[in-house]
Formats: C-alpha cells, sequence, structure tokens
C-alpha cells in the first residue's frame, strides 16, 4: 500500500483530517515520525486494534453497562416514538392553520361586502334625507 493510501485508510478509520488530530486521539504514536510510511504501517495497526478490542467489547459489555444500554436503546424507542407523534401533530395544526387562514378568508371577504353595503345604504340614506 502507498503512504498516501495509507494515511487516507488511518485518517478515515479515525475519522480526523491531520496527523496534528491523530497524534491527539493516539498517545501510542505521538513520538512516530509521520513523515515514515512505517510510522503509518505501525500506526494502522494500532488504530486497527484498537477499534476491534472497543468492538469486542461493545459485543459483550459488563454487567453494569448492558443496563445502561438497555436504558439508553429504550429512551432512544420512547424519543422516535414522540418525534413521530409530535411530527404528525405538527402536520394536523398546520392543516387546521391554513383552514383557519381560508375561513377568516372568507370572512374577510363577507366583512368587506357588508362595509360596502352599509356604506351604500349611507349614500341612500343621506340622498333621501336631502331630497
Amino acid at each position: 500500500m502507498k503512504l498516501q493510501e495509507l494515511k487516507a485508510k488511518v485518517y478515515e478509520l479515525v475519522g480526523v483530517n491531520t496527523t496534528k488530530q491523530l497524534k491527539a486521539k493516539y498517545h501510542e504514536i505521538k513520538t512516530l515520525d509521520m513523515r515514515l510510511k512505517a510510522s503509518w504501517e505501525k500506526t494502522l495497526i494500532i488504530v486497527r486494534k484498537q477499534h476491534s478490542e472497543f468492538e469486542d467489547w461493545l459485543e459483550n459489555p459488563p454487567e453494569e453497562y448492558k443496563e445502561i444500554f438497555s436504558q439508553i436503546a429504550a429512551t432512544s424507542q420512547k424519543y422516535d416514538q414522540k418525534s413521530a407523534e409530535t411530527k404528525q401533530l405538527v402536520r394536523e395544526v398546520l392543516s387546521i392553520a391554513n383552514n383557519l387562514e381560508g375561513i377568516v378568508e372568507e370572512f374577510q371577504k363577507e366583512a368587506d361586502q357588508i362595509t360596502q353595503e352599509i356604506e351604500i345604504s349611507r349614500r341612500i340614506s343621506k340622498k333621501a334625507r336631502l331630497n
């Protein structure tokens, strides 16, 4: 594997973009000269090993963490359910608001029409009084 491919692979696995960020996450490589391909190969081994150990730990965590993970999963599920319910309620509220806007427009038109009729009636009444 070429040096650039090694760098890209390590950066991708760790989720960083620079050597400085990489060294901040992995203290074991602080003393390595990252200009050398051998240092990047060693870094890749270290990163893979730690990722593997973490994956193994996740598959079989201690009992105290199993309970916590179970609680997190239950809370997450409740959150997803409440979020879906909230989204549905928001859609309903928006629909009601749109309907209310339509009703308001209708009433506004009726109010404008009544205002015009009142104005016409006043003019007619005023002309009738003058005659």
